[in-house]
């Protein structure tokens, strides 16, 4: 190009969002770009910080939720570019506070998924982490949560998640009815369009269809539900689904496998 100014910005940002499809895992396409002007460089920040996965559970020493927090105290704005965290809770994470408050930091996630392997599970009601794995929970932006191998699960936490449309209660998670319900109430309960049950979750699943807000409604009104996935491999497995099918009205997508 003889000049940067021929083609409108526009042009250029659909162009960087095309070379982003098919660029490698490590952005090295997107990381030369961001390099060629302070144009390209929210552009390519979008792509190379939209999606982070952090898994602490396979870090021998330091967390890896600890490059995040350096990155996002060295150029805090790139935390408004996060979209999406894959959250795998391990070791003495989840007691730094430094990793605490650099989850606060985010403010924009759309998809987020909560992982944990250690033993004993996680404790969602009682674990230091708690505050700012709310904070994310409850942002405005949020669409998709996924919750796996977690102990005593809050359904009661749900009741602010006011745009969330994906629900996934992975494998081992168990359910909590409440844990406390916020001060101000949303004007109506979560309107989901798919749900994802995974193995040994009938108790959480049971607690979902019945659990109330204050006011007598439901968290979670099933009757939106367009798409459910269901992993059946015991009888309360198949009664929890049972229970869920009598609330839903709107299905048109069914996905049962039995192990």
């Amino acid at each position: 190009m003889p000049s940067s100014s021929i083609l409108p910005l526009e042009i250029k940002e659909t162009i960087l969002d095309l070379l982003a499809e098919d660029d490698d895992d490590n952005h090295s396409a997107l990381k030369v770009c961001s390099l060629v002007c302070h144009a390209f460089l929210p552009i390519c920040r979008k792509h190379i910080f939209g999606s982070i996965v952090l898994d602490d559970y396979l870090a021998t020493y330091t967390p890896i939720s600890h490059a995040l927090a350096r990155l996002l105290y060295e150029r805090p704005e790139i935390a408004d570019y996060i979209r999406k965290l894959d959250y795998t809770i391990g070791g003495t994470a989840s007691t730094d506070p430094l990793i605490q408050e650099t989850l606060k930091r985010i403010s924009r996630l759309e998809f987020l998924t909560i992982w944990n392997y250690d033993s004993p599970q996680l404790d969602w009601c009682n674990n230091p982490i708690r505050p700012a794995l709310l904070h994310l929970l409850h942002l405005p932006t949020l669409t998709h949560f996924g919750v796996n191998n977690i102990n005593n699960f809050a359904i009661s936490d749900l009741i602010p998640c006011v745009n969330l449309k994906y629900l996934e209660i992975g494998v081992h998670t168990t359910g909590a009815t409440e844990a406390a319900f916020p001060a101000a109430l949303p004007e109506q309960s979560i309107q989901l369009n798919e749900f994802v049950a995974e193995l040994r979750t009938a108790d959480t699943i049971m607690k979902l269809c019945t659990a109330r807000r204050p006011d007598g409604q439901p968290v979670i009104d099933f009757g939106s539900l367009s798409k459910i996935k269901f992993a059946l491999e015991t009888r309360d497995e198949v009664e929890a689904s049972q229970e869920l099918f009598r609330r839903c009205q709107l299905l048109t997508d069914v996905q049962i496998s039995c192990k």
